[in-house]
């Protein structure tokens, strides 16, 4: 949704489907990582590093030529765990949210930058 988003914010550009589209996104996540960098006193973690690895591919429809292909592109945020359960599952979604935007800018400022 992000990446959507981004390209119809960005460019002039129509978000159609695959099959009716001049070019495709393709992208699959390689790996999502929550680790804990910071621990409280009872030693449970108290703020956590997501990471995640992906990998992108811009493919022309017509012609099959890749326009732009990252294989291995990582994002990184923090947030901290909050004492409530209910509080953490929404951190951790502003920090997913977050790096979806921040990967849905990087990728449109990548195409728009890329050389055919």
């Amino acid at each position: 949704e992000a990446v959507r988003r981004e390209f119809i914010r960005r460019t002039r550009l129509q978000v159609v489907p695959a099959e009716a589209g001049d070019l495709v996104v393709a992208g699959e996540v390689l790996s999502f990582t929550a680790v804990p960098i910071i621990f409280n006193q009872q030693g449970r973690g108290s703020s956590y590093s997501i990471l995640v690895d992906l990998n992108v591919r811009l493919t022309d429809t017509k012609t099959g030529a890749v326009l732009f292909q990252n294989d291995r592109w990582t994002f990184r945020d923090v947030f901290e765990l909050a004492q409530n359960s209910n509080e953490f599952v929404l951190e951790d979604t502003a920090a997913t949210d977050r790096l979806a935007r921040r990967f849905a800018s990087s990728l449109v400022a990548s195409v728009l930058h890329s050389k055919p």
